[in-house]
């Protein structure tokens, strides 16, 4: 334990920061006794807010009785009385010297290590304020686990080292909370594409990139926060890649787009003082999903811990074309089928969004590799057998370019087919297009394994055409009768003039029923395929819970505005049970027509 030792009979010291006590015992001077010291207060800082790790630092001021001489000489000491469990550390003292408003006026003060020594004073008192900004020694100590601390500061007159029973002391208690440390709650990693900087939204979006040596794919950027939702400062970020790609790194977030196409398995960076690191990833030449974890070390804990991983695909050479035809019912009369506001622009399709729309693609072309992996950045070209009945989504005959949009996010709402390597398709069919034509449309990219270049990779699709406007549409029910609140199957189907299926996107009427129904009526819709259907395996609307008939009507979008109706009916809950009731009455009689019977023959009355 040191001391701070202050010379003079009336002198009033102040502390706040600094490590040890300070002592102050000239070695001609003569000690002071306990009863010349009337009173010690302490000051903590104004925020009185500590953490473990950082130093605690209090003022200390002191009374003393006026009479002295430049001979005495007055110790103080502090000590650590109170401590959690592991807690226990040195406390140490420095001398005043920030203002002259915190020394004895008019002596001369000086520190030498932990020795405080004032002579020639001229007043008795200093008293620390309550914002501990002034003083006439600190005393500090820098704890190392959270918890109660009790910091004693007394007049050791004896100069033993120990609190005696009649020396003047003061305490003040200090709590100290844990040390703000890493969150991988707070903290958060995001993906981007290319060397566009990584946001939230680009995050929700699959990544993916050719495995042509020395392109950049993606980059990682990572924002680091401690418990207290801050930015952590000089943390270990490391980005270790599993499977193809090479990660390079930087401190700033904004430096991802400086990033070479260069780098290594593994690279470590230190978050910079927003708490950010990024890093950008690039093909190594070949193909496959690359991994990249990002792991934290922790400079408090020195844990190491995973905050996520983010993947990458790197795609060979086309090798393959495969459709999924969506809508494939073009529109007598001309028209787009396939992109809801009459643009072929309007097939781009946000992954983040997910959302069933009707605006999805007529056709969806996924072009894949050798491997199998989605390949993207093609252009997919379409031509018609009979350009009468189907053209590309421009509208011109041919080998059109323009009827296929890969489907990468561009826009937000709109439907999306598969991400990067998915390409989605409209058609137009020409003002002179009549219902019920067919023709097949090719889907072709050239074969970049045809030595020749001569080659096609394919996928073909069937179309037909319908009228726009209903001739004759229909509601039916997948059962005559329901069970109380049984879900329920409803079909809307539409056949135009001539008898041929509705073109796709043709509107489908609303539905409302006699009697109040469970779930939500069909609302109005669009047609495919010539018909619109509410779920069987996710159903949205179930029977009434009366019983009786009831009645589903639409109103047609024929010429006529027909009413459209079907009919069901809900069964008696009760109806089976009364039915079993009187069938069990029944043989209720008949045995006791039985029972009599036999005792009319044994002779039993």
């Amino acid at each position: 334990m040191k001391t701070i030792s202050l010379k003079k009979v009336a002198a009033v010291a102040v502390a706040s920061l600094g490590f040890g006590l300070l002592s102050v015992v000239p070695a001609q001077a003569a000690e002071h006794s306990a009863a010349l010291t009337t009173s010690i207060n302490l000051a903590k800082s104004s925020s009185n807010l500590y953490t473990a790790g950082s130093t605690v630092t209090v003022s200390m001021g002191a009374v003393t009785v006026a009479g002295g001489s430049t001979a005495d000489t007055a110790k103080y000491s502090g000590v650590l009385t109170a401590f959690p469990a592991g807690g226990f550390v040195q406390v140490g003292a420095t001398a005043s010297g920030a203002s002259s408003t915190g020394m004895l006026l008019g002596a001369s003060q000086t520190a030498t290590g932990a020795t405080l020594t004032v002579v020639s004073l001229k007043t008795a008192t200093v008293t620390a304020n309550a914002a501990g900004t002034i003083y006439a020694a600190q005393y500090s100590f820098v704890p190392t686990v959270a918890g109660a601390y009790t910091l004693t500061v007394f007049n050791d007159a004896d100069a033993d080292g120990t609190i005696d029973p009649t020396e003047t002391r003061q305490t003040t208690d200090i709590t100290i909370t844990a040390a703000a440390g890493y969150s991988a709650s707070l903290s958060t990693v995001l993906l981007g594409t290319g060397t566009t900087a990584a946001t939230a939204a680009t995050n929700l979006l699959p990544v993916s990139a050719s495995r042509t040596a020395g392109s950049v794919a993606g980059n990682i950027r990572v924002a680091i926060k401690n418990t207290a939702g801050a930015a952590y400062a000089n943390q270990v970020v490391t980005a270790s890649v599993s499977g193809p790609g090479l990660v390079a790194g930087a401190t700033n977030a904004a430096a991802d787009t400086a990033h070479t196409a260069v780098g290594t398995a593994r690279v470590s960076a230190i978050t910079d003082t927003s708490g950010f690191v990024s890093f950008t990833i690039s093909s190594d030449g070949t193909s496959g999903v690359s991994t990249t974890t990002i792991s934290v070390t922790d400079q408090i804990s020195g844990a190491t811990t995973v905050l996520g991983t983010k993947s990458i695909t790197f795609y060979g050479s086309v090798a393959k074309l495969t459709a999924t035809a969506n809508k494939t019912i073009l529109r007598a009369g001309g028209g787009l089928t396939g992109g809801a506001t009459g643009s072929s622009a309007t097939v781009y399709n946000d992954l983040a969004a997910r959302i069933l729309s009707t605006d999805i693609p007529a056709v969806i072309i996924k072009a894949t590799d050798s491997a199998g992996i989605a390949v993207g950045g093609l252009t997919i070209k379409m031509r018609s057998s009979d350009t009468t009945v189907a053209n590309s989504a421009s509208g011109a005959g041919g080998d059109d370019v323009a009827g296929c949009l890969e489907d990468v996010a561009a826009a937000a709402n709109l439907y999306s087919s598969g991400g990067a390597g998915f390409y989605n398709c409209a058609f137009t069919s020409p003002i002179t297009a009549v219902t019920g034509k067919s023709a097949k449309v090719t889907f072709w990219i050239l074969d970049p394994a045809d030595p020749l270049g001569v080659a096609e990779l394919t996928a073909v699709v069937d179309v037909t055409t319908g009228g726009t406007t209903p001739g004759t549409e229909t509601i039916t029910f997948d059962k005559t009768s329901y069970a109380p609140g049984e879900a329920m199957v409803i079909t809307r189907t539409c056949v135009d003039t001539a008898g041929n299926p509705c073109a796709d996107e043709v509107a489908a009427p609303a539905i409302t029923f006699s009697k109040a129904i469970g779930g939500t009526a069909p609302a109005a819709s669009t047609y495919v395929a010539g018909k619109r259907s509410t779920s069987a395996t996710a159903p949205t609307v179930f029977a009434p819970a009366i019983a009786g008939a009831f009645t589903a009507i639409a109103t047609s979008g024929n010429a006529a505005g027909s009413r459209v109706t079907a009919s069901a009916s809900v069964t008696d809950a009760n109806a089976g049970l009364l039915t079993q009731i009187d069938a069990l009455n029944a043989k209720i009689v008949a045995l006791n027509a039985l029972i009599a019977k036999i005792m009319k023959k044994l002779g039993v009355k």
